[in-house]
């Protein structure tokens, strides 16, 4: 079995962004062409990955489930051994961040090029690598060695990591264009926390309380609404329905569709975000790498602002 690799990265892009459309343009192509390559993946391995309607992706396959837990690793295998031939950098950090934020946090990219810039300043043999990963499986994607560092929102639980205090998140609070509060620029944080509002019980607290506002009134006040969702274009769909409202980092709303709208928080306490590494892992690219991310959660939030 041959894999075109272009075909898998494709397919990678299609998953995290839920939408051929936007995967095509991250990737630079056409939605045809992105099209074919999907197909000729599924030729390859034998059996439909994705599924579609006529409104385009719908999900993935049972096997394109099964597959999308290898498929990183299969890039990732293929990249180190290129920049081992061509005498690239021969050491790559792998960063986690939620699954998701690249499709309301456009100059994420950038933004990561930059650390990784900087990065090489100090040590010129280790790249930079971003990992787009579920909720629930950030720490255990940590922990399994699957990834070296998890950017994220509160600082860990686990005897086994390791937290780092980054710079501080900016949370506003994000409601369907149809909500009531969509025409306001700014609410009190105590009016907002009243609303009834979506969270996900399966996550960790460090993931999920900044976002139910836990720091602002006892949570048995609160009118919470669960809800399934293990990236954060699950969340945003959510809220698109115009009834529940959330609360997310005001860096993840660069890039909204009129759909939503982003409502300032004021008196909201302040929180961070936190690096989190295995306990134990000091390698010296690794501590330059966390001590640089605060200057590129800054950055995220700027562009966001701007």
């Amino acid at each position: 079995m041959d894999l075109d690799l272009t075909a898998v990265e494709s397919f990678l892009a299609v998953t995290d962004l839920r939408h051929f459309g936007r995967a095509a343009d991250r990737l630079g192509v056409s939605a045809s062409a992105l099209t074919k390559r999907i197909k000729r993946l599924e030729a390859a391995v034998g059996v439909p990955l994705i599924e579609r309607d006529t409104g385009g992706y719908v999900g993935l396959t049972p096997a394109g489930r099964r597959f999308v837990q290898f498929a990183p690793q299969l890039v990732h295998a293929a990249q180190a051994a290129k920049s081992a031939a061509t005498g690239a950098p021969v050491e790559t950090l792998r960063l986690a961040v939620p699954a998701g934020v690249g499709v309301v946090a456009p100059l994420m990219p950038q933004a990561l090029a930059t650390l990784e810039l900087a990065l090489q300043h100090a040590h010129p043999d280790v790249a930079v690598e971003s990992v787009p990963t579920a909720f629930l499986e950030l720490t255990p994607a940590l922990l399994a060695g699957d990834v070296d560092v998890v950017l994220t929102f509160g600082p860990s639980a686990s005897p086994d990591v390791i937290s780092t205090r980054l710079s501080e998140i900016h949370r506003v609070g994000l409601v369907g264009a149809t909500h009531p509060l969509a025409f306001r620029r700014a609410v009190d944080v105590h009016e907002f926390a009243r609303l009834p509002m979506v969270y996900s019980p399966d996550l960790p607290d460090e993931y999920m309380r900044p976002f139910i506002l836990a720091d602002v009134r006892p949570l048995e006040e609160a009118t919470l609404v669960p809800i399934t969702a293990s990236n954060t274009a699950h969340v945003a769909q959510r809220v698109l329905r115009g009834r529940e409202v959330t609360v997310v980092p005001v860096a993840l709303t660069g890039n909204l569709p009129p759909e939503l709208q982003r409502v300032g928080l004021i008196g909201v306490p302040a929180s961070w975000y936190h690096a989190h590494r295995r306990r134990g892992d000091d390698r010296p690219a690794l501590l330059t790498a966390i001590d640089l991310m605060t200057e590129f959660t800054e950055s995220i939030t700027r562009s966001a602002l701007s």
